[in-house]
């Protein structure tokens, strides 16, 4: 059956505990960063939820029928909805399979279970149609939401289910996992994609497997021309657009706080720290912006950014005042 990983004990137990007290809700929306593992962590609550003889720390037993039709795929009392393409959205008529399927009674378990995977992805239609369920929960049938981005979803979706936020492990307890996993790579490598994914293990694993961390490498050479106004923000902003803001500003949040770290440890100028500390505001408020529900003009986000930071970094930190290029 799924497995369970380290850092998903605690919200694991708290499951358990809801199960034990008959207080599990018909909607749990599961939130977190991505490549915490929340799709696997998903599909083990439903093993368990359909299973006909768990133990007592809520496991499915993989043995009896219904951990076996739903080891071959093919449980009748539970549903797993996704995006039919990576990138597509979650259409309307895949809700109402949903709806249609809500009706029935359980044939095998005592519940029936529905994943909806990256359910930001549906499209407003699906939303709505979605919502009508959540208004008038079927007492059989548990809902189970995943998503990277709980923004995205209506705030009518997100109120009428029970979230349940997956956090994202200590650097300790991914870098003991990967161990156990093989997986290679040096020290300061595993640091600076560990800073770019959030410390998200799977994301770290893919990233290692991919090219992808190589181009965010490139942001600490971009930070360090726009500090020092040798390169048009203009230009920058069209190679930005094809990268992840939300990574290329996590990354950037991780540049600035090593060089605050050194600060303080003695091994930076005492008057940059202040220009450092304007820039993190800086970059914690275009995530707030980014993470927002509202639509934004990604160019005019990006070049704001950096202006913003070519002012802070053209700005005597003592004196407050526009520091003159010689």
């Amino acid at each position: 059956m799924t497995q369970l990983f380290p850092w998903q004990q605690e919200i694991w137990q708290h499951v358990v505990t809801r199960v034990e007290q008959e207080r599990l809700p018909h909607a749990v929306l599961l939130t977190g960063v991505a490549g915490l593992g929340k799709t696997q962590f998903a599909a083990k609550m439903a093993e368990s939820l359909l299973c006909l003889a768990t133990d007592k720390a809520f496991h499915a037993c993989g043995l009896c029928h219904s951990c076996q039709l739903m080891l071959v795929g093919n449980h009748p009392d539970h549903l797993t909805i996704r995006a039919e393409e990576a990138g597509k959205s979650i259409k309307i008529d895949q809700i109402r399979t949903l709806k249609d399927k809500q009706s029935l009674t359980p044939s095998v378990a005592k519940w029936k279970t529905v994943i909806i995977e990256s359910a930001d992805a549906m499209t407003n239609s699906a939303a709505n149609s979605l919502l009508k369920l959540l208004e008038e929960p079927q007492n059989n049938t548990i809902l189970i939401l995943t998503t990277n981005a709980v923004h995205r979803l209506p705030i009518t979706i997100r109120s009428r289910c029970q979230q349940m936020h997956m956090a994202t492990p200590e650097y300790s307890t991914t870098l003991q996992w990967l161990n156990s996993q093989d997986v290679i790579a040096d020290v300061e490598q595993l640091q600076k994609i560990s800073s770019l994914t959030q410390d998200a293990p799977f994301a770290i694993v893919n990233a290692l497997a991919s090219s992808e961390w190589q181009t965010y490498q490139q942001l600490q050479q971009d930070f360090e021309q726009l500090l020092q106004h040798r390169i048009n923000p203009v230009q920058l902003t069209s190679q930005w657009q094809q990268l992840d803001l939300i990574k290329v500003m996590h990354q950037l949040l991780s540049i600035c706080k090593t060089r605050l770290k050194q600060h303080y440890s003695g091994y930076a100028e005492l008057n940059k720290s202040q220009q450092y500390w304007q820039i993190v505001d800086c970059i914690v408020d275009t995530i707030k912006l980014i993470s927002s529900a509202n639509n934004y003009n990604k160019t005019l986000l990006i070049e704001n950014f950096m202006v913003s930071v070519m002012r802070i970094a053209n700005t005597d930190p003592i004196n407050q005042k526009s520091v003159i290029s010689q």
